[in-house]
């Protein structure tokens, strides 16, 4: 009797979660369709966006742009271009961790898995080693550029490459000195 009893409840227990299984899949397949038919982000919206961004330096456009790509991983390599500009043409050295990401994804083809914690960025960052010496060179300027424009995420990822040796030699002291600025920068906010 206490057998079955137990069964029926594992059974029922069962049968509720399946249900609560399907109906968070149809809400993710809702969303998607939702973000599919959205008008939002129609190809004239993006177009602008893409014009803002490339004559104008537009911020407000280049975070609609990141959020577009965001949503549409096959072709977030597109948001490069858009990164370099911002940087390059106007200066705007916040977006120079944005370029490492853009590069080193595209380099590796390996998405930025961040839950908030140093240790998942470490694993990230391990993708750095992957790259040849140029590349290292190339991504390296972004950051650098970036942390002498006090580009929190800048001088973040070169903490942790200089702290773990992560594509360049371990130097402790460069790692804490960098430290010093990350907590002054956070003191400031």
């Amino acid at each position: 009797m206490k057998a079955s009893i137990v069964l029926m409840f594992a059974c029922g227990l069962l049968i509720v979660s399946c249900q609560e299984k399907k109906e968070k899949e149809k809400i993710v397949d809702i969303s998607k369709e939702n973000f599919k038919k959205s008008e939002y982000f129609n190809e004239d919206r993006i177009k602008d966006d893409k014009y803002n961004v490339k004559f104008k330096g537009d911020e407000l456009s280049f975070g609609e742009l990141e959020l577009y790509y965001s949503y549409n991983h096959s072709r977030n390599e597109e948001l490069l271009p858009y990164t370099l500009i911002m940087v390059e043409k106007y200066k705007k050295y916040k977006y120079c961790t944005t370029v490492f990401n853009n590069l080193i994804e595209f380099y590796t083809e390996q998405e930025l898995q961040y839950d908030g914690t140093s240790k998942s960025l470490i694993v990230y960052l391990n993708n750095f080693k992957k790259l040849n010496e140029d590349q290292k060179r190339y991504l390296l300027y972004f950051l650098k550029l970036g942390a002498t424009h006090n580009d929190y995420g800048s001088i973040n990822y070169m903490e942790l490459l200089n702290r773990e040796g992560i594509g360049v030699d371990v130097n402790l002291k460069k790692a804490d000195s960098l430290k010093n600025v990350l907590i002054t920068l956070k003191n400031r906010c």
